[in-house]
C-alpha cells in the first residue's frame, strides 16, 4: 500500500516539470519576439532621423 500513496506525488512533480518547462519556452518565445521587435523600431527610427536630418538640410539655403 505504501507504493499508493507515493504515485501522485511523483505525478505531480512531473506535471510541475511539464508546467515548468512550458513556461521557459513561452519566455523564450516572447523574448525573441522583444528583441526582433526591438531591432524593428530602432530601424525605423534611425530612417525617420535620417530622413529628418536630410529634410533640415535642404532647409539649409545660401541667401
Amino acid at each position: 500500500m505504501a507504493w499508493r500513496n507515493s504515485m501522485p506525488r511523483a505525478k505531480k512533480s512531473t506535471r510541475r516539470g511539464v508546467l515548468t518547462l512550458e513556461w521557459v519556452l513561452l519566455v523564450t518565445v516572447l523574448v525573441i519576439g522583444v528583441i526582433g521587435g526591438l531591432g524593428a523600431v530602432r530601424n525605423a527610427t534611425v530612417s525617420e532621423l535620417s530622413q529628418l536630418a536630410d529634410a533640415i538640410e535642404a532647409l539649409n539655403v545660401q541667401p
